[in-house]
């Protein structure tokens, strides 16, 4: 078809099946043969590609506006089935250096009905809209096709660089095809965008980058539907949104206030955004990466929590009752209740859009793909992150319910955490103000108050039969792997993590890392050793046979009680009083509990009574002395005797007192006779001088007379 718009003799011969890129071709031309590159604008066709434009709609139509629309679009088909009936070079040629060409394609893409649009009410306008939508996704699958055949082909190499390098794909345009062709050619999208992603790998970056232009879209939504014109109070929205440019106040609040068709099109700009986020992740999968990277979850979960709710309200009060340009109040309300319709739709698709997500997740875990326990992990914290806000993850349950994946993932891994899980669902009920059913929770001893996960003491945690208790070298060796990992960890302490939860040992690894212990196992000592169970416990336990004595309970019982007085604890009988002063003053206990200080200074030697003094002048000590008499030799042999009747007896206790001082006296005095005197004291001559002579001692009959 393509030969009467051609000016010159092809001789496209290609021996050595060189790509296109490499090839150069023979031309004769009057005669003149020229060696012309398979890519060059001398095989550019000679033809302006029209735009296509969208048809005509509504009830305000034009007469004749169909007719006219038809003829147009005709010739608008008739340039694609051209530009497909080139040949390979030609093609690419056309392509390349034919601006019209891509703008042709774009022009359809940019103005296709989305999805969710009604078809059109003329059989015929959409016959040949469907036949166009038709050749504008083959013209775009032919243009990431590398090789059409043995002597027509490209290097993926030089494709990735040209599509990339030349915008003929771009995000947008990938969205695009997304938005027009996911719904009912998703299988045919996916192979396309896994063919572009896959030559150029510098698609993901520009993803990401719109993906956050996206998010500041977003943003700017958010804040456009929660500012009050009328008022200057600051949003109550998160933090996140402090930093963002705030929307100008108006000069006239009553003439820049949102309008019925602002709110319209920005739900149809949401509407648009999240049916392209949702078909692009479920043609491309991989892009889920791309979504976690940007946290776009995030921004979604913020649009469902303060845009939806928003527009809902704005909806409402620019409804029948509103004045609107051009339009009646029937009209304004049939509008109104389309824009809630499309709003509805909208929401849908933010709640696929975690779906799909998700759903990549499991189907990488039930496959086998990579790292299971990675992708499981991936999938908990991507529900964590929907629980940063509560609309959007109680929708979410009442449509997919979150407890059905979590039973699946449980039995397609056995390992996960059992935490984790209990937390999202014990978060999702107290969002929906319901009570949470016991048989979907794996770890019945945990509750959620205030947000903040903790266990219950009534409970006992660990196995539930006698049967599932390892024994004692299970126990050893479970002990040993933690401490291989934990090596200043107690045995005691880390068996009783180990029977919190469960006897997994990977568990309690994982929850001293991380460090997100339960409650009680946090106020544990970490080197508490093991401490061996009573025998008189253990054979209570056994037989039920308790032993019992009377003074159980007392406040003297340190079975029972850590708080002893023991000064109140004494060996014999205790002194509560002295009996008089002299018992006071003989009283020698705190003199003996001062003995381990004095003691330190043994190594100096200083005794009064037995040193001589040198000061002291003794010359005239023996004229002083007075004259003794001599003793009756009578007396002298006979020794004192005092009557039984005359001797008074001391208490016990006194005497035996005396004769302790005496006899330490005693022994004082020998100690320091026995020392070696340079010369005799003469303090001792002169009191044994002054001393009377002895007494010989009285008979009975002397002191009796009968």
């Amino acid at each position: 078809m393509y030969e009467k718009y051609l000016s010159v003799l092809e001789i496209a011969v290609n021996p050595d099946n060189l790509p296109v890129e490499k090839l150069t071709l023979s031309v004769s031309n009057d005669g003149v043969v020229q060696n012309i590159k398979a890519l060059d604008p001398y095989w550019v066709a000679n033809r302006k590609f029209p735009l296509y434009e969208r048809p005509p709609a509504g009830s305000n139509i034009v007469l004749g506006a169909v007719d006219a629309w038809i003829m147009k679009m005709e010739t608008y088909l008739a340039d694609l089935k051209c530009l497909l009936a080139l040949p390979h070079h030609r093609f690419w040629s056309t392509v390349l250096y034919q601006t019209s060409c891509m703008d042709a394609l774009v022009s359809f893409l940019q103005e296709a009905s989305p999805p969710y649009m009604p078809p059109h009410e003329n059989k015929d306008v959409q016959k040949l809209y469907e036949e166009i939508r038709r050749l504008v996704l083959i013209i775009f699958s032919r243009l990431i096709t590398n090789k059409e055949s043995k002597i027509c082909w490209m290097s993926k190499e030089y494709m990735g660089s040209l599509i990339y390098d030349r915008f003929i794909f771009t995000v947008p345009v990938i969205w695009d095809i997304c938005l027009t062709y996911g719904v009912d050619n998703a299988q045919h999208v996916a192979r396309l965008l896994d063919a572009v992603f896959r030559l150029q790998p510098q698609y993901e970056r520009d993803t990401a980058a719109a993906i956050a232009f996206v998010k500041e879209a977003f943003k700017f939504i958010i804040l456009q539907v929660n500012k009050d014109y009328d008022s200057d109070e600051p949003l109550n929205l998160p933090e996140t949104f402090k930093g963002f440019s705030e929307i100008r106040r108006p000069s006239s609040s009553a003439k820049d206030k949102l309008t019925f068709d602002v709110l319209q099109d920005l739900v149809i700009h949401i509407l648009d955004t999240a049916v392209t986020l949702r078909i692009f992740i479920e043609t491309y999968p991989k892009a889920v990466d791309i979504y976690r990277k940007t946290n776009l979850i995030l921004s979604i979960v913020q649009l469902y929590e303060y845009g939806i709710p928003k527009l809902y309200e704005r909806l409402g009060e620019a409804g029948p009752g509103a004045e609107q340009t051009g339009q009646g109040a029937g009209q304004t309300g049939q509008g109104a209740g389309q824009g809630e319709a499309h709003l509805e739709l909208a929401r849908a698709e933010l709640i696929d859009i975690l779906r799909e997500m998700l759903a990549v997740y499991k189907n990488n875990i039930f496959s086998g793909e990579g790292s299971i326990s990675g992708h499981v992990e991936d999938f908990l914290s991507l529900v964590l992150d929907a629980l940063s806000e509560k609309l959007l993850i109680r929708d979410y349950h009442l449509c997919y319910p979150l407890h059905d994946d979590l039973e699946v993932l449980r039995q397609a891994y056995p390992d996960i955490d059992t935490v984790k899980t209990d937390f999202i669902l014990q978060a999702i009920y107290s969002n929906l103000e319901e009570p949470l059913p016991d048989d979907i929770l794996t770890n019945n001893a945990s509750t959620l108050t205030n947000g903040h996960l903790e266990t219950i003491d009534d409970a006992q945690p660990g196995p539930a039969t006698d049967n599932e208790i390892p024994d004692n070298i299970r126990e050893e060796s479970l002990i040993s792997e933690v401490k291989d990992i934990l090596p200043h960890l107690g045995d005691g302490f880390i068996l009783k993590c180990l029977q919190h939860y469960g006897f997994n040992a990977e568990r309690v690894i994982n929850s001293l890392l991380e460090d997100n212990l339960a409650e009680p196992l946090r106020a544990l000592d970490r080197s508490l050793p093991i401490i061996p169970e009573d025998v008189v416990d253990q054979k209570f336990l056994e037989t039920g046979i308790q032993r019992l004595n009377v003074f159980d309970g007392d406040e003297f019982d340190i079975m029972t009680r850590d708080d002893v007085d023991l000064s109140r604890v004494h060996v014999g009988k205790r002194r509560h009083k002295y009996r008089d002063l002299a018992h006071m003053l003989d009283d020698k206990t705190d003199v003996k509990s001062r003995q381990d200080i004095y003691s330190k200074y043994n190594n100096i030697v200083c005794d009064d009574v037995a040193m001589y003094s040198d000061e002291y002048d003794d010359t005239y000590d023996v004229e002083a002395e007075a004259e003794v008499p001599d003793a009756d030799p009578d007396e002298a042999r006979r020794p004192f005797v005092t009557p039984r009747v005359l001797a008074q007896r001391p208490e016990t206790e006194s005497e035996e007192e005396e004769e302790e001082v005496t006899q330490k006296e005693q022994e004082a005095a020998s100690a320091s006779r026995n020392r070696l005197d340079f010369c005799v004291n003469p303090e001792e001559v002169r009191a044994r001088r002054h001393r009377p002579p002895p007494r010989p001692p009285l008979s009975v009959s002397q002191c009796c007379p009968l």
